[in-house]
């Protein structure tokens, strides 16, 4: 009965995309003006995978401005990545005033952008509004003075379109201000003194990159001495036990990596494994690398991407039944190793690492932000997202029992 209500409650409150869909040009854009003043911030949206891509080369340029180089590159691979129900991209452009060229922005006239993904059940948009961004890095764009601010322009107007559940995380400033730091313009009570939410914001680090020198052993030179221990001793063991051989570029086919999955340690379900092989080819300098034992059966295989001066792991494969031979630790000292000598300065985990490297990496700043609408649909997705979603989702996380101070918007 409570998904029933919820539903009728969902589809009540955003009849406003019905209107919308249905005035929409082929770009599907949408503005919100937040004030009566020409002059004040105005957050426009343009809705839809093909339509956000379209504005791929000014996101990257728009994002070295900001400081953030990086940011937006292979904005192809985050579209398309698969979640518990299918996801519809919003990109809020927030410009100085109500004119924009959306089909090709003036940066000078840009604050910031932020890309948030809306839940949809056949086909239609719930309300639930949430980053598809574990590290924050390519979430939200802005020069760091004006990013919470523009995290939190971008939020009213997603509320004032009817958003039941919004969740993000970003790339914080330097200086992790308070939670009164996202004063303008969300906070206080919304028109004639009437809350319509309530919201609250963390503020944590996580490990961001680990910095690689200009050699293998200079690199290890800065890591943890167990560590580095570790990442030699399992590989040269691998080596002489095993007969492991390193592979730089990997030649497999979709099924070939469908059936290497399903004999792994962690295996994820097919269509994930199925959208890990057909996204690389979504990347602008797209990573697949492995190792091989003796008798030449795969024993880890390594999906990634290089950008910039950058190299990132995106996902690993470990077989089954390797445990004692850490393979997970003998496929990033190949790895590590290689990005090197290719020239990267910088190396990447998306979503983090629960590995003992990530004691060695610099830590990055996030703020995450959580607003729920005072309706039941509101209630209804923070209970769901509270049963359901992985416990390792950090996000998922605030909307259970947490020692978050709750304001009112």
């Amino acid at each position: 009965m409570l998904a029933v209500i919820a539903l009728l409650e969902i589809n009540r409150h955003n009849l406003w995309i019905v209107r919308l869909y249905m005035s929409q040009t082929v770009n599907q854009v949408a503005t919100v003006h937040l004030s009566k003043a020409e002059s004040d911030p105005v957050v426009h949206c343009v809705t839809g995978r093909d339509e956000v891509l379209r504005l791929s080369d000014k996101l990257i340029e728009f994002s070295a401005r900001c400081d953030q180089p990086g940011a937006m590159h292979d904005i192809a691979y985050y579209l398309s990545k698969p979640g518990a129900l299918p996801r519809i991209p919003h990109l809020l452009l927030v410009s100085n005033g109500p004119e924009l060229n959306l089909a090709s922005p003036n940066l000078d006239d840009l604050i910031g952008v932020l890309l948030i993904f809306e839940q949809s059940l056949l086909g239609w948009g719930l309300g639930a509004f949430a980053t598809n961004d574990r590290s924050g890095r390519n979430t939200l764009v802005a020069r760091a003075p004006d990013r919470e601010w523009v995290a939190a322009l971008a939020s009213r107007a997603l509320l004032k379109r009817g958003a039941h559940l919004i969740l993000m995380s970003f790339s914080a400033s330097e200086n992790l201000g308070s939670a009164a730091a996202v004063e303008p313009p969300m906070l206080g009570v919304a028109g004639h003194g009437k809350s319509v939410a309530r919201w609250a914001r963390r503020d944590r680090t996580t490990p961001g990159y680990l910095p690689l020198s200009v050699s293998f052993d200079a690199t290890l030179a800065k890591i943890g001495q167990r560590t580095r221990s570790n990442l030699r001793y399992y590989r040269r063991r691998a080596e002489k036990q095993l007969g492991c051989v390193f592979f730089p570029q990997v030649e497999v086919s979709r099924e070939e990596l469908l059936s290497f999955n399903r004999e792994c340690m962690y295996a994820v379900p097919a269509e994930v494994a199925g959208w890990r092989y057909d996204s690389l080819k979504e990347l602008s300098e797209p990573l697949l690398m492995g190792i091989k034992d003796r008798e030449g059966r795969w024993l880890s295989i390594l999906g990634g991407r290089r950008y910039l001066d950058r190299s990132e792991v995106l996902w690993q494969l470990n077989r089954e039944g390797f445990a004692v031979n850490s393979l997970s630790t003998v496929m990033r000292s190949y790895f590590i190793e290689h990005e090197i000598a290719h020239g990267s300065r910088r190396l990447y985990i998306e979503g983090g690492t629960e590995h003992p490297i990530g004691f060695s990496f610099l830590p990055e700043s996030l703020t995450d932000l959580v607003i729920v609408r005072r309706t039941l649909a509101a209630e209804a997705m923070r209970m769901f997202a509270v049963r359901y979603i992985s416990g390792s989702n950090e996000l998922s996380r605030l909307l259970g029992p947490t020692d978050l101070v709750w304001l009112s918007c």
